[in-house]
This record gives C-alpha cells, structure tokens and sequence, in this order.
C-alpha cells in the first residue's frame, strides 16, 4: 500500500470524527475472531475508527498489529480510538 500524504491522513481524520468505533479491541489484544471482524469492516468501509480497552502502553503495538494484519494505516486518533484506513481494491470497486 502507498504511504499517505500529511495532507490525506488530516482530510481522513477530519472524516474519522464522526464515525462510530466499528470494534473495539478489550485488554487482552487482538483475538482472531476481532481481525476477522476488521477485515469485514474494511470490506464495506475505507475508513474504520477501533476503540481500544487496552492500556496506554501498548497502544503502539496494537496499532502495528492491526495495520499489518489487515493491509490499513493508522491515520490518527484521539485517547484509544484509532482510525484506519484502507483502500478498496480496483476489484472491489468494479
């Protein structure tokens, strides 16, 4: 996936606000049944804000867990929430 501009991930923020959490993630991580649930959530959407239960500390590893395990990039958030964006393949789109 390309990396994003600054620019993009502000405009993407700036539309993550009003969405909803689509998933949230508890304390004990990212259990196979909630990359499942992301994966579907991306099938339908570009952008998806997860709410973490999680403590603050490892928060950055969460984040780089799902984005590699489901193809996205984080594109910013506020406390826990974070949101996520990936692209629609040209497939999906047809």
């Amino acid at each position: 996936m390309k990396m994003l501009s600054s620019k993009e991930k502000a405009a993407l923020r700036a539309m993550a606000q009003t969405l909803r959490p689509a998933l949230h993630v508890g304390r004990q991580g990212l259990a196979e049944g909630a990359v499942a649930e992301l994966r579907k959530a991306f099938a339908r959407e570009e952008l998806v804000k997860v709410a973490f239960k999680a403590d603050r500390e490892s928060l950055p590893e969460l984040v780089a867990s799902v984005e590699r395990l489901t193809e996205s990039e984080c594109v910013g958030g506020v406390g826990k929430r974070r949101s996520f964006y990936r692209p629609h393949s040209d497939e999906a789109k047809k």
